[in-house]
């Protein structure tokens, strides 16, 4: 994924987060999920090699610690994700309270427009 594909997912994850605690707090049957198996799908998939000239006899034990690196890594990053959603959806919460009705699926909608528009970043 590019990252303009991935800010996208992440503003896709606010919009499932705040449907889903909207549905909740409306008692809808059809709350739903999360969404995030799906809107993660490839988000986290990367590829590497190794160019360095590893013995035959350690390739196994480099992949092994570089795979441990990448599951602490990965872990560290959903923690921070889960408290960025949680953030956000306190930040809607107070927003609700002082403007009834805000729409505030159509300003994550617009925001992922303009992302997908944006010029590159260098």
């Amino acid at each position: 994924m590019e990252d303009t594909e991935l800010v996208q997912t992440g503003i896709g994850l606010l919009a499932s987060v705040y449907r889903l605690r909207r549905n909740l707090r409306d008692g809808n049957d059809e709350s739903g999920s999360s969404g995030y198996p799906e809107l993660l799908e490839g988000a986290f998939d990367f590829t590497m090699t190794a160019d360095m000239n590893v013995p035959a006899e350690h390739v196994a034990d480099v992949q092994h610690i570089v795979n441990q690196a990448v599951d602490q890594l990965a872990h560290r990053q959903e923690a921070v994700m889960r408290g960025l959603l949680m953030g956000f959806v306190k930040v809607v919460e107070a927003y609700e309270e002082e403007q009834p009705e805000p729409d505030v699926l159509e300003v994550l909608q617009q925001l992922s427009l303009e992302v997908a528009t944006a010029p590159p970043e260098d």
